[in-house]
């Protein structure tokens, strides 16, 4: 999470946004269609649900259809509504719209007009790829990225397509997952394209591109972007903040650019964009002190405004410095010579990442608090509340987590390791089985984690409980991880030690 980012966690509770902040978000969310009313969505979605039931599945559509204009940006409703689909084409009630039906649903005046309209169409053909990514570009286009990132992650999987997808299908929905800067799933767009067109030099090239990109922002995860994303007014004022970065670069201009910005806040209090920028230039330095500067200055500014977005700035830049000091402490460590040093300085690594955890513990329960809808947090917190040991609380962060279509594999890959901790190893195993059902790939790191997290819970369900079939299950998987990555942890002794149980329960038994 990136200092002062626009998200809708940001504003989430910051009570002091300003009016003209606020007509400009109105103003933007009309230009795309978008009203927000709960409200009025809710009896139609209930509507849905009862005439869904009775078997009427074609109301049952237009009813979501109808509901999802007040309350676009809800995965759950649109997820509900791919089920109602589903159940329409099981049954055979229902066939694709027909001609005139396309042609009235061909457009839209708004991006979340061409976006249901497409939705629609596509309900009518729940497995016809080329009409989920109408769906999604046009989600993307309304700036309701969870939804387009929702119905991208269903184009990559084949089970939701029937199989049929088109390599042009992938290569879109790989664009469209760079534009929500989603670069794995981008990566798997273009794996799947270059499967039906492997001899494709210039595409295979793309994905090796691609493949860095993952690489580099991968290696961000737990980081802060290291800038303040501020709001611009204009072209002029976002080329002014450009050139001001720029200038940072020795430390006197860094000294010099610094008292500019903290003379220009001290002077206009009432101008928070004027004190981001100077916080924005002293966490750029990377200098401790600065840095605490950054952070007096943020607190000044959360009493003054109230707004929960600059204390959550705070705890981002103490995390920033945490992980500071364990990578220094790493390297101290790397260096010191065999004995008392290095044990001491190993000691030392032990007690800040214990300190980091408990801060960070202690800061996402807050940011949990106060943005109790947004379940990236939930998420987030579930992690700590993993590696605290407190599993019956990451059991119920990562339930709820799960809602979240960027993290639902993720969140359930901890949440079977949560079980498994537990020792609760049926709860476990299903639900590593659901999170490698629902993941979109086969080949990446969470899909290889998953399977050896279920390989672990059935090998010692297999072994409390005697049971036989656990264990072959736990040998076949043990056997695929092999055969996709033969150095992979502890696989070789895996597949070895439990092909040995396998043989004495056949054999005891």
């Amino acid at each position: 999470m990136g200092f002062f980012s626009k998200t809708k966690q940001s504003d989430e509770g910051s009570g002091g946004a300003s009016e003209k902040t606020a007509e400009k978000k109105q103003k933007k969310t009309k230009d795309k269609g978008i009203v927000s009313d709960p409200r009025k969505a809710r009896p139609w979605f209930e509507r849905a649900k009862t005439v869904a039931d009775t078997g009427n599945y074609d109301y049952a559509i237009e009813c979501y259809i109808s509901g999802l204009r007040f309350d676009a940006d809800s995965v759950e409703k649109h997820e509900s509504l791919a089920d109602v689909a589903l159940r329409r084409k099981v049954v055979g009630h229902g066939k694709p719209a027909g001609m005139i039906e396309q042609m009235k649903l061909s457009g839209g005046k708004t991006p979340l007009d061409k976006m249901l309209n497409a939705e629609t169409l596509w309900a009518k053909d729940p497995l016809n790829a080329t009409l989920m990514i109408k769906v999604m570009e046009n989600a993307v286009k309304a700036e309701l990225g969870e939804v387009a990132f929702w119905i991208g992650c269903l184009i990559l999987n084949p089970e939701k397509t029937g199989g049929k997808t088109k390599k042009d299908v992938y290569l879109k929905a790989r664009d469209l997952f760079v534009e929500l800067e989603s670069f794995e799933q981008a990566v798997a767009a273009c794996r799947l394209a270059l499967q039906q067109e492997p001899t494709n030099m210039k595409l295979a090239k793309e994905l090796h591109d691609l493949e860095a990109e993952f690489t580099v922002q991968a290696g961000k995860f737990g980081q802060t972007d290291g800038g303040v994303a501020t709001v611009t007014k204009d072209l002029d004022k976002q080329k002014e903040l450009e050139a001001e970065d720029r200038i940072a670069g020795t430390a006197d201009q860094q000294e010099e650019l610094i008292a500019r910005l903290r003379q220009d806040a001290e002077d206009n209090l009432d101008d928070i964009d004027l004190s981001i920028k100077y916080v924005k230039a002293l966490v750029q330095t990377e200098n401790i002190d600065y840095e605490n500067t950054a952070v007096s200055t943020l607190e000044d500014m959360f009493e003054r405004t109230g707004q929960y977005r600059f204390k959550v700035s705070i705890g981002d830049l103490k995390m920033k410095q945490m992980r500071r000091g364990i990578r220094e402490a790493s390297i101290a460590a790397k260096q010191a010579a065999e004995g008392p040093a290095k044990d001491e300085a190993q000691e030392r690594i032990k007690q800040l990442r214990s300190e980091q955890l408990a801060f960070e513990l202690e800061e996402y329960t807050d940011r949990v608090k106060n943005y109790p809808t947004n379940l990236e947090l939930k998420y987030e917190l579930g992690i700590r509340q993993l590696l605290s040991g407190d599993h019956d609380a990451a059991i119920g962060s990562f339930q709820e987590a799960q809602g979240d279509p960027k993290n639902r594999s993720r969140a359930l890959r901890y949440l079977g390791e949560a079980f498994a901790r537990k020792e609760w190893f049926d709860e476990a195993i299903d639900t590593f089985h659901r999170g490698i059902e629902v993941h979109p790939y086969s080949d990446d790191r969470i899909a290889l984690e998953m399977r050896y997290e279920l390989m672990n819970s059935l090998e010692q369900k297999a072994a409390r409980d005697t049971d036989v079939e656990s264990a072959q299950e736990a040998a076949d998987i043990a056997s695929q991880i092999a055969q996709a990555d033969f150095n992979y942890r502890d696989i070789q002794d895996a597949v070895k030690r439990i092909r040995t149980m396998v043989n004495e329960l056949k054999a005891a038994g």
